[in-house]
């Protein structure tokens, strides 16, 4: 039997904006960032450290070893599913750990950088996924922030491939959908300022300070980004997730395109050493400074607790983020810490279940 045929993936559009009329601090981050099919951040040469870099950092002390001995029990919701269904279907955004991210906005249900079981097959969790794929509600698209293993993973975009069938939109930056899997067949690459259109609301690719790289052939050979989605209507709910990225001033760039971003999620985590992390990861002073650039209502925290990649522990995210909001005068009210599996409506204070 011959499978079926995928639905027609949606168009880009380019975003109707003469960059002419920018502030001219704001024009870089609309500026050609692509040369010989290199990608490359326009605003500094790169955000990806050198072969010398990290040959640096691992055979440096880590100064937070005696920390990291304490291994902190991740809080993982057993009733994940049940309290996401408690908040309103007009706007819900659930965390599955790391940068995995299922929001829904009216009729619009996606997931973001979704990844089930261990890195790459070899990293393991710290804290378990709090829903299979068999456990999720329908999902219209899939949408990856960038190439490295920790956010597209091949194993768990085939097992949503196969759970939701030929029609499951996969959405990447330019040049990225060559590292799908190939049962993966209904995509659209956007570069960023493009969007599509997918069940009444609008899927937009913004920039990131980052780099990619799968092989050893492949570095910065697609792009990465950040995703903006926006519903319909008079007033639109909106998400924003960075992917990873470090402290930039697209983030500016981004509410000068993107007002009343109702929530951003932003990582709080794998920002140690500073000197190797600073131009790729945010620590959670910069995911503070950022939230206040983006002008966006609340913070979903995220990219903490799942995965030990970085020399801080695993849950020194959340303890840093209350310092930074302290700081920065923001209200403790606007950040969103959630267990594995807490939900957090859009437009509301509160959080289904946090820490």
């Amino acid at each position: 039997m011959r499978a079926p045929t995928p639905t027609a993936s949606p168009e880009p559009r380019d975003l109707p904006l003469d960059p002419a009329t920018l502030p001219d601090e704001l024009r870089i981050y609309f500026a050609d960032h692509c040369s010989g099919g290199v990608f490359f951040n326009p605003w500094q040469t790169t955000a990806k450290p050198g072969a010398a870099d990290l040959l640096r950092w691992r055979a440096s002390s880590n100064p937070w070893a005696a920390a990291k001995r304490h291994k902190p029990e991740a809080e993982v919701l057993g009733d994940a599913m049940q309290a996401r269904d408690a908040l309103p279907t007009s706007g819900r955004v659930t965390w599955l750990g790391h940068a995995s991210t299922l929001v829904q906005i009216d009729d619009l249900t996606i997931l973001i950088d979704p990844i089930f079981g261990k890195i790459g097959g070899l990293l393991p969790r710290a804290a378990a996924a709090p829903m299979s794929v068999a456990e999720l509600p329908h999902v219209d698209a899939v949408l990856i922030s960038h190439g490295h293993y920790d956010h597209l993973d091949a194993s768990s975009l085939r097992a949503l491939s196969k759970r939701f069938g030929p029609d499951l939109l996969f959405a990447t930056p330019l040049g990225l959908s060559r590292s799908l899997p190939s049962r993966c067949k209904r995509r659209v690459e956007l570069d960023w300022w493009q969007s599509i259109e997918l069940n009444g609301a609008s899927i937009h690719l913004v920039p990131a300070q980052h780099w990619h790289k799968r092989t050893f052939l492949d570095t910065n050979r697609a792009l990465w980004g950040g995703w903006l989605v926006r519903g319909s209507g008079n007033a639109p709910r909106s998400v924003y997730h960075s992917g990873d990225t470090g402290y930039f001033g697209g983030f500016a760039a981004i509410r000068h395109v993107f007002a009343d971003i109702d929530l951003a999620v932003l990582p709080i985590g794998a920002w140690e050493p500073r000197w190797f992390m600073k131009t790729q990861h945010m620590n959670p002073d910069d995911t503070v400074r950022a939230l206040q650039d983006l002008g966006a209502g609340s913070l979903l925290a995220m990219h903490w607790g799942t995965f030990d990649l970085t020399d801080e522990p695993l849950d020194e995210g959340p303890r840093a983020l209350q310092q930074a909001l302290a700081q920065h005068g923001v209200t403790a009210e606007r950040a969103h810490v959630l267990a594995h599996g807490g939900s957090v409506a859009l437009r509301a204070t509160t959080a289904s279940t946090g820490l």
